[in-house]
Order: structure tokens, then sequence, then C-alpha cells
């Protein structure tokens, strides 16, 4: 008796249904797999990006420059701000290449229905964030602003444009537009920093200073040093990583979440469809066993008919995890508190077999209890009904 050629044909007959389950595999395969692909191309997109920013360290005055800027996303307004002075000394300080200064601010509408979010930059902001790209100039007076990529889609603006800004009562001419970042970015105006802060009252005030070292292996003697200066608080660029991490904590937990109700379903949805064949084919089993089909025969039938579909079902899953992957990285990004501008799913080889690890796994395991309930069918089953 060939196992395969018989498992082969007993899934055939029941063609809707065995594809039914397939796809039912494929849509937690897909799941697993984009879910173990962001887990790898998360952390290696946000590496990746604070590294190549050029900022090694942020100097703010209390408690860390993120929660600074979150409060301020959210219509707050931090109590402290460092001062010009400050910065001078931190750009001056031994072991800094570079430094500049930012000043983040938020404004609501009257209505209360809209916040707009303000971003004061210097040019030395270019030298630290050199993933920036930005459609037409830089500024070129205090009359000019540029937008973030999702600021020019809502606005409907473009390079050249006239923008009135109702929460700030006045006109600037669109001098650029930032290219996608698919971060925080993408929602400001950017304005030159003396402008920013002239508007919003904190002349010779800002929200925290970036800087970039002349020599990594100086990162904790510059920090050691910085921090000696009154009222500062540094951070490296590693511990706002792990901050980020801290901070989207809760939407990986939800993503985990639908992982699990996904395999659970899709289990399920095997255990369903192994069981109801294996009543149904009851007869059949005891005409194998008059012909000489032993115990062990049988459990090995149903789980190669198992393992065959959770194999075609694991393949489809991948391939359409391929397929709509961007997708994927648009939905998941919908999810997460900061999102890095590289891609988020990057699948390896560890992510291919762990997918098909798991699938294969849930799906044999399903098939434990029709397996050995076929495998209990006596002889007088096929003559039963004769």
């Amino acid at each position: 008796m060939n196992i395969f050629s018989l498992a082969g044909k007993n899934l055939a007959r029941h063609r809707i249904r065995t594809i039914l389950t397939m796809l039912g595999v494929g849509i937690a395969a897909a799941t697993l797999f984009s879910i173990l692909s962001f887990e790898v191309g998360y952390d290696q997109a946000l590496k990746e990006e604070i590294e190549g920013s050029g900022i090694h360290l942020f100097v703010s005055t209390e408690g860390c420059p993120l929660e600074a800027a979150s409060l301020i996303l959210h219509g707050g307004e931090i109590p402290k701000f460092l001062t010009m002075e400050r910065f001078r000394q931190v750009k001056s300080a031994e072991g800094v290449k570079e430094a500049a200064g930012f000043l983040i601010f938020s404004l609501t509408s009257p209505e209360g229905d809209k916040v707009d979010l303000f971003y004061g930059i210097t040019d030395e902001a270019l030298k630290l964030k050199p993933n920036w790209k930005v459609q037409g100039t830089w500024f070129r007076d205090e009359n000019s602003i540029i937008l973030g990529s999702e600021v020019a889609k809502v606005e409907k603006r473009e390079v050249g444009d006239k923008i009135y800004i109702e929460t700030l009562d006045l006109d600037f001419e669109v001098v650029g537009i930032l290219e996608q970042t698919y971060g925080q970015d993408d929602g400001f105006y950017f304005l030159p920093l003396e402008t920013a802060q002239k508007l919003f009252k904190k002349e010779n005030k800002l929200t925290a200073v970036g800087v970039q070292l002349a020599d990594l292996f100086q990162l904790q003697s510059v920090k050691d040093r910085l921090e000696t200066l009154p009222d500062v608080y540094v951070v490296t660029a590693e511990q706002i990583n792990q901050e980020i991490m801290r901070f989207i904590g809760g939407s990986k937990a939800l993503m985990y979440s639908m992982l699990l109700i996904a395999l659970a379903l899709s289990t399920l949805g095997v255990l369903n469809t192994v069981l109801m064949a294996t009543l149904e084919r009851q007869q059949e089993f005891g005409y194998m066993r008059c012909i000489g089909a032993g115990k062990k025969d049988l459990i090995i039938l149903i789980l190669v008919e198992t393992a065959a579909v959770c194999l075609i079902g694991w393949a489809i899953g991948v391939v359409g995890g391929f397929v709509f992957s961007s997708f994927a990285e648009n939905w998941i990004r919908q999810f997460l508190a900061y999102v890095p501008a590289g891609h988020l799913l990057r699948p390896n080889t560890q992510v291919v077999s762990t997918s098909l690890a798991l699938t294969m796994a849930l799906g044999l395991m399903a098939a434990i209890y029709p397996a050995f309930k076929a495998s209990r069918v006596s002889p007088v089953e096929a003559i039963r009904n004769d």
C-alpha cells in the first residue's frame, strides 16, 4: 500500500474542503511569517536609523527628550527648556564634532479639532539627519517653511505655494517638502529656529540638542563631561533605542495576540477537517484493516494527509506574505508609536524555517486525536453496512 498516493487521492476526493483548510492554514502562516519578519526587521530598521542619523547623544533638561517630544505631541508643554548659552557650551565641549538645537512645539486650533506640530531647526540639522531628503530648497528667510510629507499631502501644497497656518494666523512660502520618512517628522511644519523661538515666545530656548561625536570610542567620557553642566540630562542613541522599544511593547503585544488567535483558529480548522474526514471514512478504514492495514498504517495515513495540507497551506501563506508585504507593512505601521524609515518586514532563513516548523507542529498536533480514532476502527466496520 502506497501511503502517499492514497493520501493524495483522499484529499482530492473533497477538493473544496481541502482547499478551504489550506487557505485557513495559509492565512495563519502569512500572519506568523509577517510578524516574525517584523520582529527582525523593526529592530534592524531602528538601529540603522539611529546609527545613520548621525546623532550619538541627546541633551535636554529633565528626563528623556523622547518623553518631552511625546508630551508635546499630545498637546502639552515641557516645564523647562535648554538655553542657547547651554547649547553653545554643549557645542564647544571637547569631543563634540557637531551639535544642532531643536525647538518642538504644538498649537491647537480654536475649535480644538486640530493640532499643528512645529519643529524649529537650523542648518546643522541636515548634518545630523543625512536620511532627510528635501524637495525644493532650504530656508530662505523667516517667512520660509518646509512641510513634512503628510502635512504637504493633507494641505495639498507643493514647493512654491503659499500656505496659511490658522493656529499662527500667518502666511508662509513653502520652499521645501520633506520626503516621506515613515516617522513623526512627516507630520511637522519645519521653521527656522529663530523664527520658531520668536513665534512661540521662547527666545533663546531649546527643547533638546542633538550631538554628533568626533570619536564614538569617547562616547562615555563626552557624556560624563556634558552631564557636569547645570540642569542638563544626557542620553545615548542606544538608550533612545531602548526607550522606543519600550514604547511599542504594547503594540507588539497586540500583534502577537492577533497571531495567537489566527494560529488557534487555524489549528481548530485543521482539527475539524481531519476529524470530519475520519468519521466519514470509518467503513473505508474497516476495509483497510481487513486487507492487512495495521493501526500504525492508519495513523501514518492521517498524519501524512494533514502534513500535506499544512505544507501547502504554509507555502501559500509565505508566498502571500512576500507578495503582500508592502500592504502588511503599511498596516503594521498604523499600530506603532514610532516607525523607523527602513523596511519593517525583513524575512530571513530563520523566519522561514520557524514559520514552517510551527505551522507543521500545530497541524500535526491537531491531527493526533483523529489519527488515533482512525486506528481504533474495527474490521467489523467494513461489513456492518453490507
